[in-house]
């Protein structure tokens, strides 16, 4: 219970700096905040004892959120392109599961 109220702090933080400020700083937050508490949780109960906290994923997921919104910040407002990726990962992800497990 206690990861659950850290993280919700956390995006609470966001969410306020973001209504403060209006920039994407607390979007920064958000973003950086939670993957580097849920990684140092995992470090400290031991779960992930042998793998790195930061690794090729993560880079690649960086990269490609980086790519996403100075895409979308030429052409349009890019919340439209976090937007799209919160939903049309998921949904990829699910289609290639379905795909996956259709074929065995």
């Amino acid at each position: 219970m206690k990861e659950e109220r850290v993280i919700g702090l956390i995006l609470i933080a966001g969410i306020i700096t973001s209504l403060a400020l209006k920039t994407y700083l607390g979007v920064v937050i958000a973003a950086i905040g939670i993957p580097l508490y849920l990684a140092y949780i995992s470090r400290e109960q031991n779960i992930l004892a042998s793998s790195r906290l930061f690794d090729k994923d993560l880079f690649m997921m960086i990269g490609v959120m980086i790519f996403i919104i100075l895409a979308f910040n030429y052409f349009s407002d890019p919340r439209v392109g976090i937007i799209m990726l919160a939903v049309l990962i998921p949904v990829i992800f699910y289609v290639m599961d379905y795909l996956k497990t259709r074929k065995e």
